[in-house]
């Protein structure tokens, strides 16, 4: 389900959601239900000649790459010698060997010391500090006119469904990387409440904070299960309540416009630190009451989310903030226990007038950037368009040959870790869930690839009384959490976290402390400690580090804005 930039790729799987969306909007990057779902993007003369001709004869590529600690080879394979390495030779001839490969944890201090030495490959794995640094040192290939006259439309569809993040690959407004860009919605805060027990104590669903607390207090003192005992708490949260995104509290935070441990643009266009803002103080006291008046686990100071999940599972909470996936990870084992029990993914709600705003980190975690004094720059977007054939097969000249290998092979290895370059649509999920829901609507099934069809499925099963498949109804169905998503992404109502960037020399060195110091302070305020503490963080904080490392993340802003 729910997918990240590590995770499977799904390379050459039927997944042509995509094409479909943009075929039935007649514009890149849409993604609604409807249209013409039949349609497939085929690449026109100029662009195949372009971007998928064979080189002959072949060329030279080196690069650079880290090893995950799940990658697996079958015998007699290497990351030198696979499927990969056979398919960028015999389909683009580009013959790629690497300068040196090493465990996921080695990769930046070897990088870092390769670069120092200026012994760069053709193709590089860079973070976003060594992409900046590297860039305006001109070290690397400009590829702004490159990519937008060697790429195909389909794939600028897929890179750039998040705009936002796309664009962390530009320095001073040029493109010096291809990012590497996963789902950053996938990850916004929804709130979740128990709508039975709603209808037990003749509540209506809360639309703003207030009504929201009133729910709380009703759901801890009412009885909401009628079984006659004092054994409910409203609000359910984990010991990690400050990053968590299953029983966290960043939602209820964002309810008071409060962003805890991200970093955010103040009025004056300054980056500052939110854990620090005075509208966390207020988030704090609200808490601090609902724990005081027993609306809040007396013991999530202690416990962690196996922990909340269990007295979700056993009916002992109503509401509670997570993500996408939450009800297939949480919510489901509630309603396997019992038959009644029914949540509703909500939008986050405000204290006030102004919308509550979920936030989201830039989902890019690596940049491929070319040597500036590569011979054969455009190479790298035959490995860009490599990248985007998995979501449209039927587009590619070749891809039949070689669709059933590239993915997963015989014995069930994940060869898909074995390319040099690739990436996800922003809204593969997303558009999983629109496709769901037009064929739940139709009865056509035909719309729906592979991994859809097993969602179509399940939900069907769901539909039929097996409560086992509600995480499965109740994300890619309708209610659940992707219609909450879809809301916030057409009504543009969530925030990215201003630093993507790596680790500042003062935050590789301080931030472990302070976070500890902020974790201890908010939990022992909750707890019912003077709200006097914050005030006390604050200072702390900055001392401790905080202003050093606020300076330096404010430099590094300055570079890419």
């Amino acid at each position: 389900m729910k997918i990240n930039t590590i995770k499977r790729i799904s390379v050459f799987a039927v997944v042509i959601m995509m094409v479909l969306s943009m075929a039935a909007c007649g514009e890149r990057g849409t993604n609604t239900p409807g249209g013409n779902t039949n349609a497939t993007v085929t690449p026109t003369p100029a662009e195949s000649d372009n971007l998928l001709a064979k080189y002959d004869p072949p060329i030279e590529m080196t690069a650079w790459r880290f090893l995950n600690n799940g990658i697996q080879f079958k015998e007699g394979d290497d990351i030198e010698n696979n499927i990969w390495i056979d398919y960028y030779r015999e389909v683009f001839g580009i013959n790629l060997k690497y300068d040196w490969v090493v465990p996921e944890e080695q990769f930046e201090q070897k990088m870092n010391i390769a670069i120092a030495s200026g012994n760069l490959p053709d193709l590089m794995w860079l973070n976003n500090k060594n992409l900046i640094e590297l860039a305006n040192d001109g070290m690397l290939y400009d590829l702004t006119e490159l990519y937008q006259t060697r790429t195909s439309e389909f794939t600028k569809s897929i890179l750039e469904q998040d705009i936002t993040s796309f664009n962390t690959a530009k320095v001073n407004g040029k493109l010096y990387a291809i990012p590497h860009t996963g789902s950053a919605i996938d990850s916004l805060q929804i709130l979740y409440v128990r709508t039975d027990w709603l209808e037990n104590l003749g509540l209506e669903v809360p639309t703003t904070m207030q009504e929201l607390l009133e729910v709380i207090e009703a759901f801890t003192k009412n009885d909401p299960d009628r079984n006659g005992k004092d054994d409910t708490y409203g609000l359910g949260l984990t010991k990690n309540f400050i990053k968590d995104n299953h029983f966290g509290a960043t939602g209820f935070f964002a309810g008071y416009h409060a962003y805890v441990r991200r970093w955010i643009e103040n009025e004056n266009g300054d980056i500052v630190y939110g854990s620090i803002q005075p509208e966390v103080k207020t988030a704090l006291l609200e808490l601090q009451r609902l724990y005081k008046e027993g609306m809040i686990d007396p013991e999530f100071g202690v416990k962690d989310r196996n922990k909340v999940q269990e007295s979700i599972a056993a009916g002992k909470i109503g509401v509670m903030y997570g993500g996408m996936s939450t009800p297939g990870a949480i919510l489901k084992f509630n309603a396997e226990n019992d038959p009644n029990a029914e949540w509703v993914a909500l939008e986050l709600v405000s204290a006030d007038s102004d919308p509550a705003m979920p936030i989201t980190k830039m989902p890019v975690n690596r940049y491929y950037a070319v040597n500036a004094d590569y011979e054969h720059p455009e190479a790298i977007m035959k490995l860009v368009e490599a990248g985007s054939a998995g979501y449209a097969r039927d587009s590619k000249e070749k891809a039949d040959e070689w669709s059933n290998k590239l993915s997963h092979d015989e014995n069930g290895i994940a060869v898909w870790q074995y390319q040099v370059l690739g990436y996800e649509p922003a809204k593969k999920n997303l558009t999983a869930h629109y496709n769901v829901v037009k064929a739940l609507t139709t009865g056509d099934t035909s719309i729906l690839n592979a991994e859809e069809q097993g969602y179509y499925d399940r939900i069907k099963l769901y539909e039929a009384g097996d409560r086992s498949y509600y995480g499965d109804a109740h994300i890619f169905g309708t209610p659940g959490s992707f219609d909450i998503i879809d809301k916030y992404v057409k009504s543009e109502n969530y925030l990215y976290d201003k630093f993507y960037g790596s680790a500042t020399p003062t935050m590789v060195e301080r931030s472990a402390t302070l976070e500890a110091m902020e974790e201890e302070v908010f939990t022992k305020i909750i707890m019912g400690d003077s709200i006097d503490l914050f005030d006390k963080f604050v200072e702390d904080w900055k001392k401790l580090g905080g202003d050093q490392i606020t300076k330096e993340i404010n430099e590094w802003y300055g570079t890419v804005k």
